[in-house]
């Protein structure tokens, strides 16, 4: 299994040498190096045995807040009003969605304190997921535990565009590991 992180740039030249990729779209713990959900994820796929790419919107060795100055915004945003790093950030994760082969959706929503790892509110997740039903709904996989905060309008543009939502993480790997095997 080979991963890709913010830090491996430019992304576009490393999806173009692999043929199976999944993209781990959702929310980012905050003040840790690797979101627990992401870990556990890489963790199911590994015991599934499986050898395609996985493209974590996360820095490889360090916590976001950390890493995020240094390794983007050293251009300037061509949009208006937009930080630099916020528009790296955003033009990475767009070209790993959009060229990855299934896009896995978790979206374990909760709110806590700002500094509290889990805080996973994923504001930019929502924005993600509602672009991706819209978009190519036949590429992404949708995970939502019950009980996820402020879920409703996912759940009802998901339903209304025949998309499934899984409620455990590992069946949401499942679904899409099973996505990647019928394309083959």
């Amino acid at each position: 299994m080979r991963t890709f992180f913010y830090d491996d740039r430019p992304l576009e030249d490393h999806l173009a040498e692999t043929s199976r990729s999944i993209f781990l779209a959702g929310p980012t713990a905050r003040g840790v190096p690797r979101t627990p959900w992401r870990q556990r994820v890489l963790e199911l796929l590994a015991s599934q045995g499986y050898d395609g790419a996985v493209v974590i919107p996360e820095f490889r060795d360090e916590p976001f807040e950390q890493a995020a100055p240094r390794v983007f915004g050293h251009h300037g945003s061509p949009v208006p009003g937009m930080r630099a790093v916020s528009y790296d950030i955003l033009h990475w994760e767009t070209t790993g969605i959009e060229r990855s082969s299934v896009v896995l959706f978790w979206m374990p929503f909760h709110i806590a304190a700002q500094d509290d790892p889990a805080s996973l509110p994923g504001f930019t997740t929502r924005a993600e997921v509602s672009r991706e039903l819209v978009r190519a709904p036949h590429r992404i996989v949708l995970g939502m535990p019950r009980g996820a905060f402020s879920s409703g309008h996912i759940r009802y543009h998901a339903h209304r565009g025949g998309v499934r939502i899984w409620e455990r993480l590992e069946d949401t790997v499942a679904a899409a590991l099973a996505q990647i095997q019928s394309r083959q």
